[in-house]
């Protein structure tokens, strides 16, 4: 097991810069060996009750959340780093972690990270986790629009998903909801407009032969000469090719 001063000698090196980054060390079985204070502070928990754990014994998936896969996700993005020896930036993810007052309790969670290949020479022994909690709107639009330009595209079952984890992170009182119940209609607008501008973008791509960013400067440039919002022009696109729609 990586001792303190190993272990922020190590996060140093492969994560310069990141030192109020929450940072936790997984071996290649998924053992915790090494992690930080600002990853104590965001996880919950204290270190003495993640070192040595298994990281799906100490964060267990929520058994009432039937769309969990935070544990398949991070998995997969650890393989990838491991296997190209580098890093693999993982896409917004929602993982609900226990109360640490209730452990019957799950609170719904929103996180983006990336997984760091970590070698001793002989070959990768684990990964360095880098992780972010999303608590905002324009945290989550931006997780969003990094996740669709990495070629990750959100189903609608996906977006509700994530929609629920916001609105549960609403403050107490009725402005603290008022203000979240706000902020989640404009992300579900946002994601609504973002899914009719992707098949319009489509449909130019198709129909002229050209790639996505030429589609879509197409679209800006039919927007802006129009005087027509992006995603009104959007959807009159669609309707004139698919008029039943």
């Amino acid at each position: 097991m990586l001792d303190e001063h190993r272990f922020h000698a190590l996060a140093a090196a492969l994560a310069p810069g990141s030192a109020q980054s929450a940072l936790m060390f997984l071996d290649r079985d998924f053992r915790i060996r090494g992690l930080n204070g600002p990853y104590e502070a965001i996880s919950l928990r204290g270190r003495d009750e993640m070192l040595g754990g298994f990281v799906a014994d100490v964060f267990p998936e929520n058994p009432d959340d039937p769309q969990a896969s935070g544990l398949e996700l991070l998995a997969a993005s650890v393989e990838s780093a491991l296997g190209r020896n580098g890093t693999d930036v993982m896409p917004i993810m929602r993982y609900d972690i226990t109360d640490p007052h209730d452990p019957d309790v799950f609170l719904p969670k929103l996180w983006t990270a990336r997984n760091l290949a970590v070698h001793d020479g002989d070959g990768a022994i684990g990964v360095l986790h880098q992780v972010a909690e999303i608590t905002s709107l324009d945290q989550a639009l931006a997780a969003l629009s990094l996740t669709s330009a990495g070629g990750r595209a959100f189903d609608g079952a996906e977006q509700l998903h994530v929609l629920a984890a916001l609105s549960s992170q609403a403050r107490a009182g009725p402005d603290g909801v008022s203000a979240m119940a706000h902020e989640i209609q404009q992300l579900q607008r946002a994601l609504e407009s973002r899914d009719i501008i992707g098949q319009a973008k489509g449909m130019l791509m198709e129909r002229f032969d050209v790639d996505a960013a030429a589609a879509f400067d197409l679209l800006v440039r039919l927007s802006q000469t129009s005087n027509t919002p992006l995603a009104e022009l959007a959807r009159k696109l669609i309707q004139i090719d698919h008029p039943s729609r």
